[in-house]
């Protein structure tokens, strides 16, 4: 993919950029799973959003200045995502061996900053958020940064078009220089009537999450506020990266540092945002139709009105609705009148005490390897439809509870089983017996597709020991 870059004179080379790529997005579920959450998602265009968000900042930043923060569950499928961008991207991402919200995160970041120079300069970015006028975006970060070579701590607030109480607020002070403002304090997610308030009298700008610092000052404003934190990261040499995160608290930027500090600045935003945080942004930014439904996939809709359709899952007919929303995954199907679109939350979060897999992930499951999908599953069988990408190989590994017959679609598959190999064609099968060392790779060069059927008295995917892996996944 061609960037073009647009340096700024005045924007100091010493700047660093840190993309926060971890999370879930529980408010757009079923879309986004903890396996897919929103940011890895297309939601419009032919990007995704962190794919946007890296293109933005390489019009700024050159790509070693860049380091994205995942997990180590997404972690494949975002060096895949950025490396699409721009190849050199693909080492600069970073896998946290647990989540434990954005300060970790940032700091995890600032690892690789620190010892660029004295004067080192970090931007923090969300991926998940939509962002347009780059060109006023590219303005803004130079303002914020002449601001934080004067030891400031500066934020982005983003004018209100309407009362919101999805989002944060920063109490607007004293202006500081054109576009540029004393923060009086925060507001998280005010009650409707103070967030109309708030609108009414230009009080208060939405916070972006988006922030420009200086690292020095940023750590100095850590060991005061986070003494845990901080001997985290002082030792952070001595003591492996999963023990030590294992121990760390689990605490946002904003609660942990931000909300604590004096000198923090905000830049007026002059670039259009939002966070995407509710499937009602997703029908306000998406295209009507003549009778204001906002439509995706395969949808029949009859006698409708001001309404999100969203279907990934076989045809979905709706029938006389208004300002509703319907979303519809192969697994599972959304319904919600508009204005209860906050409520998206709590649906998760009860799926999640009942122990669902509709919160973890879609029946199609991307790996580094390729991906599977779940066809259908019962007691104590599941079949899996498994595409190889050509030269991929999935890890030696065996199971302790199940045994599993593989059948091969089209393409060539090398099968070793307990050191034994076989290239299989299609139409041609294997049985794998409970136990047994195995692996499964693609020599050839086109995709492996092969149904797997397991069956066994425990399914999950955490029956797996792994001898040997190319990805690095074996456990030390």
């Amino acid at each position: 993919m061609s960037i073009d870059k647009q340096p700024k004179a005045d924007f100091p080379e010493e700047c660093h950029a840190i993309v926060l790529a971890g999370g879930s997005g529980t408010r757009l579920w079923p879309l986004s799973r903890n396996l897919l959450p929103k940011q890895l998602l297309v939601l419009g265009g032919e990007l995704t959003l962190l794919q946007q968000t890296v293109t933005r900042i390489l019009r700024v930043f050159d790509p070693e200045k860049v380091w994205i923060v995942t997990n180590e569950e997404h972690v494949f499928e975002v060096r895949k995502q950025v490396g699409a961008v721009h190849p050199g991207l693909e080492a600069q991402v970073l896998a946290e061996p647990l989540g434990r919200n954005t300060l970790p995160a940032i700091m995890l970041g600032l690892e690789q900053v620190v010892q660029s120079s004295e004067k080192a300069l970090a931007a923090v970015f969300p991926s998940d958020h939509l962002i347009g006028r780059a060109d006023a975006w590219a303005a803004d970060l130079v303002r914020a940064a002449h601001q934080a070579v004067r030891e400031r701590f500066v934020t982005f607030g983003v004018e209100p078009t309407k009362p919101e109480t999805g989002y944060g607020y920063i109490a607007l002070g004293g202006e500081l220089d054109e576009g540029v403002y004393e923060v009086d304090g925060f507001v998280e997610k005010p009650d409707l009537l103070t967030a109309q308030a708030f609108f009414k009298n230009g009080s208060h700008l939405w916070n972006s999450g988006m922030f420009l610092f200086r690292v020095k000052d940023f750590l100095r404003q850590v060991a005061k506020c986070q003494p845990e934190l901080w001997a985290w990261w002082m030792a952070r040499g001595e003591v492996p990266l999963v023990q030590g995160y294992r121990d760390i608290p689990n605490i946002s930027v904003d609660y942990g540092v931000v909300e604590k500090i004096d000198n923090i600045t905000v830049v007026r935003a002059g670039f259009s945002w939002d966070d995407l945080g509710s499937w009602e942004a997703m029908y306000r930014l998406g295209e009507k139709d003549e009778n204001g439904n906002a439509i995706q996939g395969d949808v029949l809709a009859v006698d409708c009105r001001n309404s999100l359709l969203i279907s990934q899952g076989g045809k979905l007919a709706a029938v006389g609705l208004d300002n509703m929303i319907m979303v519809q995954t192969r697994d599972a199907t959304l319904t919600c009148p508009m204005k209860r679109v906050q409520s998206v939350k709590d649906v998760v979060d009860i799926l999640r005490e009942q122990g669902s897999r509709l919160v973890e992930s879609h029946p199609t499951v991307v790996r580094p390897w390729g991906s599977y999908c779940v066809l259908e599953e019962g007691p104590h069988y599941k079949i899996k439809r498994i595409q190889v990408n050509p030269g991929a190989w999935l890890s030696s590994q065996m199971h302790h509870h199940r045994s599993e017959h593989w059948v091969v679609v089209d393409g060539t598959a090398e099968v070793e089983v307990n050191n034994k190999a076989v290239i299989l064609v299609e139409n041609q099968s294997v049985d794998i017996p409970k136990a047994s060392q195995h692996r499964l790779g693609n020599p050839g060069k086109v995709p492996l597709n092969i149904i797997e059927i397991q069956s066994g008295p425990y399914l999950e995917e955490d029956d797996i020991v792994r001898f040997d892996d190319v990805y690095g996944r074996v456990k030390k």
